[in-house]
């Protein structure tokens, strides 16, 4: 019997894509970890002097699944790398081409069951800011190799972080075009997604269980803001006509002071007209959709206390 309390995740950088490396690990903070490696099997088309099944042949291993988390100061920054195939540079991250992979291990420590998941690269991220409740963040991996056992694959790992979790109230004021929506054009909700578009390799004579290779494509960079309608909103719902981009820059900040601030310079808008009851407050929902330009995210850590 095993508890939902007693599965741990551990995550180290690698080297090679696929070779775990000797180091310290660090200690996952997630809600959820869904890795897995799912079987590609295909059923037999023979045709015997019975009329039952003649059973089935794998063809293929897919391995990955989505880590789940509330989002957090610092926790993620690895995994935001990896998503944006950037590097932070100067405490500023952007859209690049350096790939990043990791070994992730996932624990049942009470049932003492260890699988070993390498080469796991960030397919998509999604973060989501609802309206009312905890800031969540989703990375979907995908994974070029799985192992497992029953011996402990981490030993004194680095201890999580323990930087408080986000919820709607840490948004600051958002600007659009440089000018704030406060009072008005509220913004009630916020998603951001981010694709890879990754494109998995097969390879024949491989002695791994995965893949050959996953190769990232298009970063397609998506989202919704939801707005309440106002003669404000409705000038960047008529962007969707033009096509002119508009830019939304928003910090985050946790009560300890450390910040994050996200920068979107050009973004294009699609939505519908909105509609309600006479009882609902008239909201219109955004999609967009990056253009050309990469977006950022700045990291600020809080000042230490003085002595």
């Amino acid at each position: 019997m095993s508890s939902g309390a007693k599965v741990v995740s551990h995550i180290i950088a690698e080297v090679t894509p696929g070779v775990t490396p000797v180091g310290t690990w660090d200690t996952l903070r997630l809600t959820g970890n869904a890795l897995t490696p799912t079987v590609n099997t295909q059923v037999s088309d023979e045709i015997t002097d019975t009329r039952l099944s003649q059973g089935s042949v794998a063809t293929s291993i897919d391995i990955g699944g989505d880590l789940t988390g509330e989002f957090s100061f610092g926790t993620f920054d690895k995994l935001l790398e990896a998503a944006f195939y950037g590097v932070w540079t100067n405490d500023v991250l952007r859209v690049g081409d350096t790939r990043h992979t990791f070994s992730i291990a996932k624990g049942y420590t009470d049932v003492g069951v260890y699988g070993l998941f390498k080469g796991a690269h960030v397919s998509t991220f999604a973060l989501d800011i609802p309206s009312d409740g905890k800031i969540t963040a989703t990375f979907n991996m995908a994974c070029l190799d799985y192992t497992d056992g029953t011996v402990p694959i981490v030993v004194t790992p680095n201890a999580p972080t323990t930087t408080p979790f986000l919820s709607n109230i840490n948004v600051g004021t958002i600007l659009v075009d440089g000018q704030s929506l406060e009072g008005v054009a509220c913004v009630s909700a916020m998603t951001i997604n981010l694709d890879n578009s990754l494109q998995t390799q097969r390879c024949l004579g491989s002695d791994s269980l995965g893949p050959g290779a996953h190769i990232a494509t298009e970063a397609a960079i998506t989202g919704s803001i939801t707005l309440a309608w106002s003669a404000r909103a409705y000038t960047i719902w008529k962007n969707t006509f033009t096509r002119l981009p508009i830019a939304i820059v928003f910090p985050i900040t946790d009560s300890l002071g450390n910040k994050y601030t996200f920068n979107f310079p050009a973004v294009e808008v699609d939505g519908e007209l909105p509609s309600g009851g006479k009882r609902d407050l008239v909201e219109v929902t955004l999609n967009y959709t990056v253009a050309k330009l990469s977006p950022t995210i700045t990291r600020l850590a809080a000042a230490a206390p003085a002595p």
